[in-house]
C-alpha cells in the first residue's frame, strides 16, 4: 500500500464514515422491514412464517438481478460528479428510471407465475401455494420497488445518504401498520396471513419510493443537474456503459443471492420447524449484513469519485480505508452474535425446539461475517474503479464451484441438513473474499503506477 499520512488516513476515513453511517442506517431501516415482517407472520402461524421466508428467498433471486443492475448508477454519478460533467449525471438518472420500469414489467409476470417452479423444486404443496399467493401479492410492488432502487443508487453517487436513510425510516411506522391491517383483517378487510404480509409489502415500497421521489425533485443542490428537465430516452454510449458495468454486478450479486435463496428453497423440504429456524437465523445474518453492505455503498462512492479526478493514490486509500473500517464493524458483530444468539432468536419465537435450532445456525453465520464483509467491501471498491466482469467470474467459482456443492454433500449425504447448507456457504463467501480482495490490491497499485509512467 502506497504511504499516506496519519492526516490523510483519518481525513478519507472520516470522509468514508460521513456517507457511510447514513447509509448502513438506511440498510438497517430497510432490513427492519423484513424482520418486521418475519416476526410478524411468526407470531400469526408456522406455516405463514415458512411462505414468507420460502417467498422472500425466491423473490431476492428475481430482485437480485435488477438490484445489481442498479448498482452501476453510484460509479456512474460518482465518476461524472469527479470529472465535473453534471449534465450527464442528470441524464443517469432519468436512464436509471428508464430501465427501472422496463425490468419491473417483467418481474411483474414473473412473481404472479411461481407455484409451478416452487413445486418442481419439490417444496412441500401447502409451503408452495401459500408461498405462491405471497409472491403474486408482493407483485403490486415491483414498479415501485424498482423505481426506488435507481433513486437510491443514483443519490448514492452523490454522497446523498442521509436522505436515503430518513426515507427508510419514514416506512417503518407504516409497515407495521399495514401487516397488521393486511394479516390479522380489520375494517372491511379479511385476515390474509402470509398473502397480507405481501400486500402491505407493495404498500411500503409505493412510499418509498414516494418520499425519496419527492426529495430528488425538492433538492435545490439537484437543480443544475436537469434531472426532470428534457425527459427524454438517453443516448446508447450511456445505456451501453450502464449495462457493461452493471451486468457483471447483476450476474454476481444473482450469483451469491442465488446460492442463498435456493438453499433457501431446498431447506423447505425438510418441513416447517427447520425452514423456520433457517428463516429465522438467516434473517438475523442480513441483520449484521446490513453494516458491510451500507459500508460498501460509501466505499464505491468514495472511490469513483476519485477515480472520476484521477487521483488513483487517493482512490486506493478510499477502498483500503473502506475495508479497515469493515474488518472492525465485523469484529463487534460476530462478539454479538456469539454472546446473544439465543436472545436474538427470543425475538422471533418462543418454540424451545426452534430456538435451539436456529441459535446452532447464528454460531456458524458468526464464523462467516468476517468473510461476507471483506467480500462485499472489496466488491465495492472495484465498482468504484468500474471493474465488475472478472469479479463476477470470482464469484460464481466462489459460491457455485465451491460453496454450493460442498454444502450440498454435507446437507444431503453427511446427514448434515441446513448445517451443511450452512458450512457450504462459509467455504463460499471465504473463498470469494481472498479474491476480490487480491484483486483490489493488485488493480489499484497498477493503477497508480500506469500514471505514473
Amino acid at each position: 500500500m502506497e504511504k499516506h499520512s496519519l492526516r490523510q488516513i483519518g481525513e478519507e476515513s472520516s470522509a468514508l464514515i460521513k456517507v457511510a453511517i447514513p447509509a448502513i442506517l438506511a440498510q438497517l431501516a430497510q432490513m427492519t422491514l423484513g424482520v418486521v415482517d418475519t416476526l410478524m407472520a411468526g407470531n400469526y402461524s408456522k406455516h405463514a412464517l415458512a411462505a414468507v421466508g420460502t417467498g422472500a428467498n425466491t423473490f431476492m433471486i428475481i430482485f437480485a438481478l435488477y438490484l445489481g443492475l442498479s448498482f452501476a448508477l453510484n460509479p456512474m454519478v460518482s465518476h461524472f460528479n469527479g470529472q465535473g460533467q453534471f449534465k450527464q449525471i442528470g441524464k443517469t438518472f432519468q436512464m436509471g428510471a428508464f430501465i427501472a420500469v422496463a425490468f419491473a414489467i417483467v418481474a411483474f409476470f414473473v412473481l404472479r407465475n411461481m407455484e409451478a417452479p416452487l413445486l418442481l423444486m419439490d417444496v412441500t404443496p401447502d409451503i408452495a401455494g401459500l408461498t405462491a399467493d405471497y409472491l403474486s401479492a408482493m407483485s403490486w410492488g415491483t414498479l415501485p420497488a424498482f423505481l426506488f432502487l435507481a433513486l437510491r443508487a443514483s443519490n448514492e453517487g452523490l454522497f446523498s445518504t442521509k436522505a436515503i436513510m430518513i426515507c427508510s425510516f419514514l416506512v417503518i411506522p407504516f409497515n407495521i401498520l399495514f401487516n397488521t391491517w393486511f394479516i390479522y383483517g380489520g375494517l372491511g378487510l379479511p385476515a390474509m396471513g402470509a398473502v397480507g404480509v405481501g400486500y402491505a409489502t407493495s404498500l411500503v415500497w409505493t412510499l418509498l419510493f414516494l418520499f425519496l421521489l419527492i426529495y430528488t425533485y425538492k433538492n435545490q443542490r439537484y437543480d443544475h443537474l436537469g434531472i426532470f428537465k428534457n425527459i427524454h430516452w438517453p443516448k446508447v454510449s450511456l445505456i451501453k456503459e450502464y449495462f457493461t458495468i452493471g451486468t457483471p454486478i447483476a450476474v454476481g450479486m444473482l450469483m451469491e443471492v442465488g446460492l442463498f435463496g435456493v438453499i433457501g428453497i431446498m431447506v423447505a423440504r425438510y418441513g416447517v420447524d427447520l425452514t423456520g429456524a433457517h428463516q429465522i437465523a438467516m434473517n438475523i445474518a442480513t441483520v449484521a449484513f446490513m453494516v458491510p453492505l451500507g459500508l460498501s455503498v460509501a466505499i464505491t462512492a468514495r472511490v469513483g469519485f476519485w477515480r472520476g479526478k484521477q487521483d488513483f493514490r487517493q482512490m486506493r486509500l478510499a477502498g483500503f480505508c473502506g475495508i479497515g473500517l469493515s474488518v472492525f464493524f465485523q469484529a463487534l458483530s460476530v462478539t454479538l452474535m456469539l454472546l446473544f444468539r439465543h436472545d436474538f432468536v427470543g425475538f422471533y419465537t418462543d418454540n424451545p425446539e426452534l430456538i435451539n435450532i436456529a441459535a446452532s445456525l447464528i454460531f456458524l453465520a458468526a464464523i462467516f461475517q468476517f468473510s461476507d464483509g471483506l467480500q462485499i467491501n472489496s466488491a465495492g471498491a472495484l465498482r468504484g474503479m468500474k471493474d465488475t466482469k472478472v469479479p463476477m467470474i470470482y464469484m460464481a467459482v466462489a459460491y457455485w464451484l465451491f460453496g454450493f456443492p460442498i454444502g450440498y454433500y454435507l446437507a444431503e449425504y453427511q446427514g448434515l441438513k441446513v448445517q451443511g447448507f450452512w458450512i457450504g456457504i462459509i467455504v463460499g463467501l471465504s473463498i470469494a473474499a481472498v479474491l476480490l480482495l487480491s484483486r483490489f490490491v493488485r488493480r489499484s497499485k497498477f493503477a497508480i503506477k500506469f500514471a505514473q509512467s
